[in-house]
């Protein structure tokens, strides 16, 4: 929220649609009622690529063109964002050092010697097709 305030962009609470789990048909679903709303964003972020796809094909069954109508973005990175049409913009996350970095916290918090309750692993912008760019990652 506070991105789309500095960016001056008018936040529309209709807008904010939670799927029922993190897969390609709630996605789907998803994005069925933000159309069925009758005022789309021009772009979307999705909380997972899975539910991302979901939500491109709602809008390709309704006639929309990703990125031409809705410009979408995913999470994660899975195999199939970069198969998709168009392939999916998304944020990779470096799920190795995620996952040693939360074993060393749980080691550190274990043996009483917490260093640190949060630590930064700074994401990386796959640029696709699904967002408009040009630039293919």
């Amino acid at each position: 929220m506070k991105s789309l305030d500095r960016w001056g962009l008018p936040m529309q609470p209709d807008w904010f649609i939670h799927g029922d789990d993190f897969s390609e048909s709630s996605g789907c679903e998803a994005m069925k009622r933000l159309i069925a709303g009758g005022s789309l964003p021009r772009a979307l972020f999705a909380g997972s690529d899975h539910l991302a796809i979901g939500a491109i094909r709602a809008l390709m069954e309704h006639g929309l063109q990703v990125p031409g109508d809705v410009a979408v973005i995913g999470c994660d990175d899975v195999e199939a964002a970069r198969y998709v049409s168009p392939p999916l913009t998304t944020i990779r996350q470096n799920k190795d050092k995620i996952g040693k970095l939360a074993a060393m916290m749980l080691y550190d918090l274990i043996n009483n010697q917490m260093r640190s309750s949060s630590v930064l692993v700074e994401p990386e912008l796959i640029v696709r097709a699904s967002c408009g760019a040009r630039r293919e990652g």
